[in-house]
């Protein structure tokens, strides 16, 4: 029984670095949102280690979402569904980045925009549902939201951001 543990906890420890090092190359496209923190893996992991767990499948990303910010790039890990949802939201960029979400069945490039290309957050046909503080490059936040099915637009809107291409569309499901 040891051995088996020890197996499953060096196996979360490889995805974790896996993990990690996919999110040191500024790719934003994992899709891993159960990844368990350092502190916890080893603890987490043994009690989670049964012959039925190998065929469960992962926690349901409705409880939970990532989302990595870097120049130009807002990517989404996982499937966002309705309802409260915590969102974990890093800066792996070099620069200063936010995250506002908002609401709307406009496309990205018909969103109201002032005369230098960033959005009106108070604009025709769009709710901004979502708005946090400023991440500091290597920081994070976290954030508890509720939305109800439909097309959202995640979003960096620092001056000359959303002009850049810094934001990606996401459809929450029911």
């Amino acid at each position: 029984m040891l051995r088996f543990r020890l197996a499953v906890v060096s196996a979360v420890i490889a995805g974790l670095s896996v993990s990690l090092t996919g999110c040191a190359t500024g790719t934003g496209t994992s899709s891993r949102t159960d990844t368990p923190s350092a502190a916890t893996a080893p603890t987490a992991a043994p009690k989670a280690a049964t012959a039925a767990s190998a065929s469960t499948p992962p926690a349901s990303p409705a409880s939970g979402a990532t989302v990595t910010l870097a120049e130009w790039k807002v990517a989404v890990g996982g499937t966002i569904k309705s309802g409260k949802t915590n969102l974990t939201i890093s800066d792996v960029g070099v620069a200063q980045h936010e995250l506002l979400i908002f609401k709307s069945n406009l496309d990205a490039s018909a969103y109201p925009t002032d005369a230098a290309g960033d959005i009106i957050e108070k604009g025709a046909g769009v709710t901004l549902v979502s708005d946090g503080d400023n991440i500091d490059p290597s920081g994070s936040q976290t954030r508890a939201i509720d939305l109800a099915p439909g097309k959202y637009l995640f979003v960096c809107n620092i001056p000359g951001h959303f002009k850049q291409g810094m934001f990606t569309v996401v459809t929450v499901t029911p």
